[in-house]
């Protein structure tokens, strides 16, 4: 049963032979922003660069990269993985099933969309730390990410008197987040305050990030890497 769960998540990789690499210091990318060794950068573009890297220690994410340092790299992504389906799920369930009425659940899911948050910034504004080669990979936990933003958002209108009418059910409360994220704009449901009103300008410029994020980071990463396979055909 182990051997096919192993085929089911790994593929035909053996990833007991393949071994993590040794832990690197996890202050090391605070370094280079600190020392400037991949931007000249100065100001208020300085200042930002370090907040966002300093912010990582904030959030459980980096702690699950120093518990599961020994292990694997395949098993080392695939908790990470695991983490990011967590994040995704969480808001959901709780919608489902009218779970935003206890406040220390909805306090952990504004803590953990304020990760992701802050997690799409530091891709586009330190690339140079992102060591992922595998673009599709990469890809699918952003929508993983995406959709979290969605529903947490959801869990947040839902939980507050924000718009013209209740939100009554789980789907009222998705669809409201989803017509927001990306933009197509309102009917039935709308913000009839300046709560309501900021939080829709934070979800718009949550879905602004991830659009840039998409375009001008992966896309010329993926160009670059059919550019690759056509030259080694």
């Amino acid at each position: 049963m182990r051997k096919h769960f192993k085929k089911l998540v790994f593929g035909s990789q053996d990833a007991d032979k393949v071994k993590s690499p040794p832990s690197s210091h996890y202050f090391k990318e605070i370094k280079n922003v600190w020392e400037n060794s991949h931007y000249q950068d100065f100001g208020i573009e300085r200042l930002f660069r370090l907040f966002l890297v300093t912010s990582k220690l904030l959030f459980p994410g980096i702690y699950i990269k120093v518990l599961t340092r020994n292990l694997t790299i395949q098993s080392r992504k695939l908790f990470g993985e695991l983490y990011v389906v967590f994040k995704t799920a969480l808001p959901f369930i709780m919608l489902y099933y009218n779970l935003w009425h206890y406040q220390w659940l909805y306090i952990f899911n504004i803590y953990l969309l304020l990760e992701t948050f802050l997690y799409v910034f530091y891709k586009i504004f330190l690339p140079e730390h992102n060591r992922e080669k595998l673009i599709n990979r990469s890809v699918i936990l952003l929508f993983f990410n995406f959709f979290e933003l969605i529903a947490s958002f959801g869990v947040i209108y839902a939980a507050g008197n924000y718009l013209n009418m209740p939100i009554n059910s789980w789907v009222d409360a998705l669809y409201f987040s989803f017509i927001t994220g990306v933009t197509i704009g309102y009917g039935d449901f709308y913000p009839i305050n300046e709560t309501g009103k900021i939080l829709v300008i934070l979800q718009i410029i949550s879905t602004i990030s991830f659009l840039f994020l998409f375009f001008n980071f992966f896309a010329p990463r993926a160009q670059d890497s059919n550019q690759w396979n056509s030259d080694t055909e």
